[in-house]
């Protein structure tokens, strides 16, 4: 219990390896450890948004917090809302449903809209951190 929380959490003007904002950064920076950490976020986002549908908002947090810009983040949570939508399309596919899904109309456009803004939306809250180091290899 004798650490600082700027040494557990890494502080703005700690150059060292420890502290996770440290470890965010180094794996945001390394582009197979930030493909890894994708693959994963989008995995859990896809669980948690089954369960409800702030897990979309929860999915696009993780997801951008995987990348080093919070420009990045955003369009990683677009993204993300895309692999959504093509989940859900595979789901109606192999249950029969999807021409009737595809004739809902205006239920359609809402569930269209909301991963594709959910997304985006739960990515903006990379912007809380600031921007990781430039590297060379990113």
């Amino acid at each position: 219990m004798s650490e600082s929380l700027a040494d557990v959490y890494g502080s703005e003007t700690d150059d060292s390896s420890t502290g996770i904002r440290a470890r965010l950064y180094a794996a945001q920076t390394n582009p197979r450890d930030r493909w890894a950490l994708v693959a994963v976020a989008t995995a859990v986002g896809l669980a948690l948004g089954t369960v409800h549908w702030v897990g979309l908002l929860v999915g696009g947090a993780l997801v951008g917090f995987c990348w080093p810009t919070l420009r990045r983040a955003l369009v990683a949570g677009l993204g993300f809302g895309v692999v959504v939508l093509l989940a859900m399309a595979v789901q109606f596919a192999l249950a029969g449903s999807l021409d009737e899904y595809l004739a809902m109309g205006q239920l359609l456009a809402v569930s269209v809209a909301v991963p594709l803004v959910a997304g985006p939306l739960g990515a903006a809250a990379r912007g809380l951190v600031p921007d990781a180091p430039q590297s060379r290899d990113s």
